[in-house]
């Protein structure tokens, strides 16, 4: 059996780091909703080369992240408030089926790192750091849609994942609270880590409740921080 300190840790290929560094650059507004940008200047602004992010490009496309536009290259998908509303819609319908297939069918190990996770997310309920909430948000996502295994709903939530993330970190600074966006998250993870499928079901509830909130507050029909 090896020995799990010394054990090799396979590298993530290149074509996902291109996607991943770019969803951030974009989800953290290093790259501007509405700005051209051509795959040039997206190799020089990433440090990847041509191939990966050609592929990070197609992806990002899909996501809503980025508008590819013929002999003109491609646009950072801008904000829309519209589209936010109804990417929610979503997200209550869909999220509520993965958090409730994630907890009858997470394995142990998956329970065990939704715990963990639950506990990051407790922390910064704390703390307010926003890095770190992108960070665990990003590796929640992640195991909640393989633990749920639904390709169909995990394709859904993937096609809306991006651009609410951005949503959340270009606006949360002034309208969000943060606290209580790590606590709600960290319920959904906990609920699920415990295998309770009712409590994480209703979690999801409470977390899209909050991100309704928020978004009404964004939009201007509610106070900010109310």
């Amino acid at each position: 059996m090896p020995d799990t300190a010394t054990a090799k840790i396979t590298p993530m290929p290149l074509k996902d780091e291109a996607f991943r560094d770019l969803e951030r650059m974009i989800v953290n507004g290093e790259l501007e909703p509405g700005r051209w940008v051509s795959e040039t200047d997206l190799v020089e602004a990433s440090g990847h080369t041509r191939a990966p992010i050609r592929s990070a490009i197609q992806r990002l496309s899909d996501e809503g992240l980025l508008r590819i536009v013929a002999r003109r290259g491609a646009q950072v998908c801008p904000i829309d408030h519209t589209e936010q509303f109804r990417s929610l819609e979503l997200r209550r319908a869909v999220e509520r089926l993965v958090a409730r297939s994630a907890a009858q069918r997470a394995t142990n190990a998956q329970k065990a790192e939704l715990l963990e996770i639950a506990g990051g997310f407790e922390d910064v309920s704390e703390t307010g750091n926003q890095v770190e909430m992108t960070e665990l948000d990003a590796r929640s996502f992640a195991v909640l849609v393989s633990a749920a295994d639904n390709q169909f709903a995990g394709r859904s939530l993937t096609s809306v994942k991006g651009l609410s993330r951005r949503f959340w970190v270009l606006n949360q600074e002034r309208y969000g609270d943060i606290k209580r966006m790590a606590k709600a998250h960290a319920d959904v993870a906990k609920a699920v880590g415990q295998g309770d499928a009712d409590l994480a079901e209703n979690a999801v509830n409470s977390l899209i409740d909050y991100v309704e909130e928020f978004t009404l507050a964004v939009v201007g029909f509610r106070s900010p921080k109310s």
